[in-house]
């Protein structure tokens, strides 16, 4: 489990913690630090759809602990500027479903669309290194990614409802493509 939690999100934890930090070597650090108190601690989370704004709450506590270390007088202000932006859940929630939507629909598409798709938009290799795990030529790595990201709009348009607003986009999932939550 915690391997494919970490498949999941360890890319995105990462950038998050790097964009508090500054530093990329102590991001991947903190981001350690933090599967370690998953692994520890994963049979506290209550509910699989809690997952991704617990990681969140993990993550903030490891910056705030590694602020800490650093500064043992920092100021309040600085720290409380690590709880500034408050989590919305239902937004989180929200796009933990569209991403399950994404997996499931990018899993739908033909096995050579969606291997392509997975190293190119999950994975974000290089278009150059799939060429080459593939023995493809690039243009054809590009053409591959340009027909699967059109399918996967065209299902994903069929599977939810988006609206765009100042604060964003918001998608609701009409579970029609198999990736409903109980699922």
């Amino acid at each position: 489990m915690i391997e494919n939690i970490w498949k999941q999100f360890h890319q995105q934890l990462l950038g998050f913690i790097a964009s508090k930090v500054n530093d990329q070597a102590m991001a991947e650090d903190i981001l350690q630090d933090v599967f370690i108190k998953v692994l520890n601690n994963i049979d506290s989370l209550s509910a699989a759809d809690k997952l991704q704004p617990w990681l969140y709450q993990i993550c903030r506590h490891a910056i705030i602990d590694y602020y800490r270390s650093k500064r043992p007088n920092s100021s309040s202000d600085e720290l409380e500027q690590l709880h500034a932006p408050e989590v919305d859940w239902a937004a989180a929630y929200s796009e933990q479903q569209l991403n399950r939507c994404i997996n499931t629909l990018i899993q739908d598409l033909p096995a050579h669309v969606s291997n392509i798709l997975i190293d190119s938009e999950l994975q974000q290799l290089k278009q150059q290194q799939i060429a080459d795990k593939y023995k493809l030529s690039l243009p054809a790595v590009k053409s591959h990614i340009k027909r699967g990201r059109e399918q996967l709009k065209t299902k994903l348009q069929a599977c939810c409802n988006f609206t765009f607003a100042a604060q964003g986009m918001d998608a609701e999932c009409k579970n029609q493509c198999g990736c409903s939550a109980d699922s």
